[in-house]
C-alpha cells in the first residue's frame, strides 16, 4: 500500500511524546480495516503493532525524541527492525538524516515518512518546514546577505579551507564565520576537524538551507517588465550592449543546464535596472510580465558567472536557489538543476577563496 501527498496534513499530534497519540495518527492514515495497537513488550521498549487486512503483523519500535536535531538523530543506532522516530518537529535536514539511516519518522506538524517491507507500506505527508515553537536562538541567524554569501561559497568551493580564508573570501568577520560553521556542523552540513579546517561539506544540504531563508522575489528589490519581442530576444539584444554588471538567473538560466520547458519569464540581476530596461526597450507593468529585473541584495550573484554568446549566466548554485524559491514551475526547474549538479560536480564546484573583487566574471 502506498499513501503519498505533498499537501499539508491538517491533523496534528497534540503531545507526540505519547505513543498512544502517535498510534491514533497512524490509524487515520491507514485503511480502515488495518489496526494499530500499542504493545509494551518491556518497560524500556515502545512498540506500535500494525496488522494489515490480510492478517500480516509487524512491530515498529518507536524512538520518542525531545531533541530531534540532525546531530541527535544521526547518533541513533542503525535499526535492524522497523523503527519510527517521533518528535514535536523534525527539520528538513533531520528528515534527510533519518531517511539515509533507513528510519521512519513522524512529527506533530504532519511531517511523516513510514516505510515497511512486509506488509508493504509507504506513507509520506508534509507538515511544517519551520519549527512552529522555536527555542531562543543560541547561534547565528542563517539569513541575510552575508549568510547567503557564506553558504554559497561553502557549497561551491571544494574543501579544505579554514575560518580566516572563508572570512577574507566573503569579507565578513572571522568570529561570525566561526559561529556559522559551528551551527552548520550541528546540522551535519559540514565536517570540520576540532578547531581546524573544514574537510567536507554537504553541498546540496547547504543549498537547501540557503533556500529556506531566502526568496528570489522577496529578498531582492524587483520590478516587472514586458519585452515585446519576448524574453529570449531581449537577452540577446542587451548582450551586445554595455550595461554594467548583469546576470541571467531563473528559468532561462536553468534551461541551459536541465531544460524542463520553454522559459516564459526571464529574471535578470543588475545594479542599474533603468539602464537595463532602456537598453532592452522594456515596458513597465504590474501584471503579465515576461522580464523581472532584480537588484541583488549581495554582489555574490555576479560571481562565478558563466558567459555564453556574450550573455552572463548566474552560477548554478545561484540559479538553483532562485528557482527553488520562485513561483509557478520554477521549483521543479530548481530540482532539475540539482539533479544536473549531482552528475556534474567537477563542472560547477570550481569556486575559489580569492578576494571577491578577483572572482567577478569567472
Amino acid at each position: 500500500m502506498t499513501v503519498q501527498t505533498t499537501a499539508r496534513y491538517a491533523h496534528t499530534v497534540a503531545r507526540p511524546e505519547r505513543i498512544d497519540e502517535a498510534a491514533e495518527w497512524l490509524r487515520e492514515l491507514l485503511p480502515r480495516d488495518w489496526t494499530v495497537t500499542v504493545a509494551r513488550p518491556s518497560k524500556n521498549r515502545r512498540v506500535l503493532r500494525l496488522e494489515s487486512r490480510s492478517g500480516t503483523v509487524v512491530d515498529v519500535d518507536v524512538e520518542v525524541l525531545k531533541d530531534a536535531s540532525p546531530r541527535v538523530v544521526a547518533s541513533l543506532e542503525a535499526p535492524d527492525s522497523p523503527t519510527l522516530a517521533v518528535a514535536d518537529w523534525i527539520s528538513p535536514r533531520a528528515r534527510e538524516v533519518l531517511r539515509s539511516g533507513r528510519m521512519s519518522y513522524l512529527d506533530a506538524t504532519g511531517n511523516a515518512e513510514i516505510r515497511l517491507d512486509e506488509p508493504a507500506v509507504f506513507i509520506r505527508t508534509t507538515g511544517a518546514d519551520r519549527n512552529p515553537k522555536p527555542k531562543p536562538a543560541s547561534g547565528p541567524r542563517l539569513r541575510g546577505p552575508k549568510a547567503w554569501a557564506l553558504l554559497r561559497t561553502l557549497a561551491e568551493v571544494p574543501p579544505p579551507f579554514g575560518v580566516r580564508e572563508l572570512a577574507e573570501a566573503v569579507d565578513v568577520d572571522p568570529g561570525y564565520v566561526s559561529r556559522v560553521l559551528r551551527a552548520l556542523e550541528d546540522e551535519l552540513l559540514i565536517t570540520r576537524k576540532p578547531r581546524g579546517p573544514v574537510t567536507d561539506v554537504e553541498w546540496e544540504g547547504l543549498i537547501r538551507k540557503a533556500a529556506s531563508t531566502y526568496s528570489v522575489f522577496d529578498s531582492n528589490e524587483t520590478s516587472m517588465w514586458v519585452a515585446t519581442s519576448g524574453p529570449t530576444r531581449f537577452i540577446e539584444d542587451v548582450a551586445v550592449k554595455r550595461i554594467g554588471d548583469w546576470a541571467v538567473t531563473g528559468s532561462v538560466a536553468a534551461a541551459r543546464l536541465a531544460p524542463v520547458a520553454g522559459a516564459e519569464v526571464a529574471v535578470i540581476y543588475t545594479d542599474d535596472p533603468e539602464r537595463l530596461a532602456n537598453a532592452g526597450r522594456l515596458l513597465a507593468t504590474t501584471q503579465g510580465a515576461n522580464v523581472v529585473i532584480a537588484v541583488p541584495y549581495d554582489p555574490v550573484v555576479f560571481e562565478s558567472t558563466d558567459e555564453a554568446d556574450g550573455i552572463p549566466y548566474a552560477s548554478p548554485t545561484q540559479v538553483v536557489v532562485d528557482c527553488l524559491t520562485g513561483n509557478a514551475r520554477m521549483p521543479a526547474e530548481g530540482e532539475a538543476v540539482i539533479d544536473w549538479m549531482r552528475k556534474n560536480e567537477v563542472r560547477w564546484r570550481t569556486g575559489n577563496l580569492s578576494p571577491r573583487s578577483e572572482r567577478r566574471g569567472e
